[in-house]
């Protein structure tokens, strides 16, 4: 109830929910890249799925040859061809 109060705050003020909430933040470069910020550590990873907790939930990453081009403490980026992604 307090982190739902929280985030109607947050919105109401105009702030930007995945900086002030933890929520993952995903970029897409045309089906072949993927930068997620925010993410709270890798679940699955192999080169046809890849699953990343993050504060919004499981978010699902299918397509084929992926692979961590590179991994942060919060970011990561993915290369390959991305088909799906879900949360």
């Amino acid at each position: 109830m307090a982190r739902e109060l929280f985030r109607r705050m947050v919105c109401a003020a105009g702030l930007p929910e995945d900086v002030m909430l933890g929520m993952p933040r995903m970029v897409l470069c045309g089906g072949r890249r993927m930068l997620m910020e925010n993410h709270q550590g890798i679940v699955e990873y192999g080169p046809e799925r890849l699953r990343v907790k993050t504060a919004a939930g499981v978010v699902i990453v299918e397509g084929e040859d992926l692979t961590l081009a590179s991994l942060g403490e919060t970011d990561l980026m993915v290369t390959g061809e991305i088909r799906r992604i879900e949360l």
